[in-house]
């Protein structure tokens, strides 16, 4: 993707009069050379070229003024400002002297070329600030309420997936606003956090994420997520709810539970009924493909009840046995932990790009994100379309591990959390045997139209070592796209007890909700494969990045997993399948 195609994609997502805005400043940047040019040598025509600047001079007054509210001035500052600084360029461009008649000093010819040089600057810094809030929606001046009813009909017209996901927001505004009034009469922003997440569930989407406010966000979290009653659960391969993590001398483990006790009803429920009534409510993880999030469900009905839970389990003995068990608190700490353990977070190393030999023949490449050198120089690099440097040096790391003697490659992208996809198509240039290639699109009256374009270097060094790609439910954006990419490599076999996210689209909508109390932010740019088809889940939430493995837990993976061992079981079951694969 070239920098022309950056700029039109940027400028496409913004909302309307932003998107105005940056086209008549772009328009009027080339045109004002040109007006100055046919304007000068005479006094009528320097009265017109007066007149010039007041286009620009209106509608920066016009900009300010309905952009600026004490609760998001940080956001006016970070690019509203920065649009009327241009647009004020502009307008005092117009009034310098522009013909030798006029004996214009050589300060004014200086102060000229520096205010147009300010100009084009300053406007592609607005350009690179669209890279991550494209189509920004202020309401703090709104009610609480009314704030929240306008984000939904914003997110009704610019929401990527509202039709892929068959989003009713009309039912969304008819069941959340009520509940929205209810908390502001009481000035209960902690409800209002309730009701913000549990709208964020409704679309299954990693790419929405609510910022701001964190305090409250966390005690709606807590009251969400239920009490802990001293375990959590989880379902291994052979179709058993299994107690994890009982906490050491609590009420559960005096009564008989313990790690791998077989749970059979959840306040007298049989739980294969509960779980299909929990919501996997958490800010962090929004469980779109619907396998992963049946793998969830289990840890969070361990949340659900009051003040007592009735347990029924398989004692020791063989016989079942109920117990109440008291909430010892709530239960977002030990389901954090959980979670935690089951994505390996306690095992897996953290440096970016890492590379080691974790057997005598098997080498390990580490990628937490897409992110390479400085935010600047990523952004760039997006825009220009090639990052051969990460290709470079990702290569001589892969190179001393062969020459330790790596015959194999396990690629963790576990819990990677996404960046700029010319790193990750860097990485994938590593291993392809083709050119591979990704879009992203916008919609232009009800077409998709691809506008970026990102491919493979199409040399693949390393495209005939046997590969193994793991990945887990936190792997999303364009760690998302990587795995996509990968997937297609015939030596590749990307594995993990969970797929990706499938959380695929860029993110560019943000919505300030009254006096900037809560931030929304969502993707507006499509994401679609070699193909030209959306990569993100739609409604019926099955996976779309190519995922070839899911790794079996029975129950000594589970003990393993939610334990404090360092083994680490996927990585474990990758190393014995490449060798079993090859043997």
């Amino acid at each position: 993707m070239n920098i022309i195609a950056s700029i039109i994609l940027m400028i496409a997502s913004t909302e309307k009069f932003t998107k105005l805005i940056l086209l008549f400043t772009l328009l009027w940047f080339i045109a004002t050379p040109i007006i100055k040019k046919i304007t000068k040598n005479s006094a009528k025509k320097r009265l017109l070229r007066g007149l010039a600047c007041l286009p620009p001079l209106i509608l920066c007054l016009i900009y300010a003024a309905t952009n600026i509210h004490p609760a998001t001035f940080r956001y006016f500052i970070s690019r509203g400002g920065l649009l009327c600084l241009i647009l004020l360029m502009l307008t005092a461009v117009m009034w310098i002297p522009d013909s030798k008649k006029e004996r214009k000093p050589l300060i004014l010819t200086v102060v000229n070329g520096l205010l147009m040089c300010g100009a084009g600057v300053t406007y592609l810094a607005v350009i690179i600030s669209l890279v991550n809030n494209a189509y920004i929606s202020d309401y703090s001046a709104l009610g609480w309420a009314d704030s929240f009813s306008r984000m939904v009909d914003t997110m009704s017209e610019s929401y990527v997936s509202r039709d892929d996901k068959n989003i009713d927001f009309a039912e969304l505004k008819s069941k959340y606003v009520p509940m929205v009034e209810q908390a502001e009469k009481q000035n209960d922003q902690k409800e209002f956090a309730k009701v913000l997440l549990e709208y964020q569930y409704e679309f299954y989407d990693s790419h929405i994420w609510l910022q701001q406010n964190k305090s409250a966000v966390a005690q709606a979290e807590h009251e969400l997520v239920g009490n802990d009653y001293g375990l959590s659960m989880y379902r291994i391969d052979n179709g058993d709810m299994i107690a994890v993590m009982v906490e050491d001398g609590s009420q559960a483990e005096k009564a008989g539970i313990h790690n791998g006790t077989v749970i059979k009803k959840w306040n007298g429920t049989d739980v294969d009924e509960a779980v299909n009534t929990v919501l996997c409510i958490d800010r962090n993880y929004q469980f779109e493909v619907l396998e992963n999030e049946a793998l969830m469900k289990p840890i969070f009905l361990a949340g659900q009840g009051q003040e007592t839970a009735e347990v029924t389990f398989i004692s020791d003995d063989g016989s079942t046995k109920t117990v109440n068990l008291d909430s010892i608190g709530s239960y977002k700490l030990r389901e954090a932990k959980v979670i935690n353990r089951l994505y390996s977070k306690n095992r897996i190393p953290n440096e970016n790009f890492s590379c080691k030999m974790i057997s005598d023949d098997v080498g390990y490449l580490r990628i937490s994100e897409e992110r390479y050198e400085t935010e600047l120089n990523d952004i760039i690099t997006y825009a220009v379309g090639k990052q051969k440097s990460v290709y470079d040096e990702t290569d001589a790391k892969l190179q001393a591990l062969s020459d330790k003697g790596m015959k194999y490659l396990v690629l963790d992208l576990r819990n990677n959390t996404g960046g700029y996809e010319q790193v990750g198509t860097a990485v994938a240039s590593l291993f392809a045997d083709r050119t591979l290639t990704g879009r992203s699109a916008v919609t232009i009256n009800g077409r998709l139209v691809p506008i970026h374009t990102i491919s493979t270097f199409s040399e693949g060094k390393w495209k005939d070592i046997p590969v193994a790609v793991l990945v887990n439910d936190a792997t999303m954006s364009c760690g998302d796209r990587l795995t996509d990419m990968l997937s297609r490599c015939p030596n590749v076999t990307v594995m993990g007890i969970t797929s990706t996210s499938n959380s695929t689209h860029t993110i560019g909508g943000c919505c300030y909700l009254s006096d900037d109390m809560f931030e929304v932010y969502y993707p507006i740019i499509y994401a679609l494969d070699e193909n030209n088809e959306i990569l993100e889940v739609t409604a019926d939430r099955r996976a779309k990045v190519g995922f070839d493995l899911r790794i079996p837990v029975d129950h000594d993976a589970a003990m393993m997993i939610f334990s404090d061992s360092e083994k680490d079981y996927e990585l474990d079951y990758a190393v014995d399948y490449l060798h079993r694969q090859q043997g």
